[in-house]
């Protein structure tokens, strides 16, 4: 029962830490989503192919830091949806509710 509620308490700390973390370092410096999310797989790909026996705890930090890269990822892209720098499927909202208010206020 602890060892559960201790597993899920871990996984949300990991996500809001490494939402956190991705937040600060895009204040910092410019990130590349794609050099980002490439090397998220190769540090699970590289040891797994150059080593017949990783230690698990070797494993498991391994895949903590495939999880925080893989959310950095997606938090990267979610940023720039929102700024409108690269379309997606999902609109921005922000730019949508600039055109319906200066349509309702035409239509007067």
């Amino acid at each position: 029962m602890w060892s559960k509620l201790l597993y899920g308490l871990f996984l949300v700390v990991l996500l809001l830490s490494s939402v956190k973390l991705t937040h600060f370092l895009m204040k910092k410096i410019k990130l590349n989503r794609w050099i980002i999310g490439l090397s998220a797989f190769l540090i699970l790909i590289i040891p797994n192919v150059l080593f017949d026996n990783i230690p698990s705890i070797i494993s498991n930090i391994l895949s903590i830091i495939f999880a925080i890269l893989c959310i950095m990822f997606f938090e990267i892209s979610r940023n720039m949806l929102e700024k409108g720098e690269y379309k997606g499927i999902v609109k921005n909202n922000k730019s949508n509710n600039k055109n319906n208010s200066s349509k309702k206020n035409t239509r007067k």
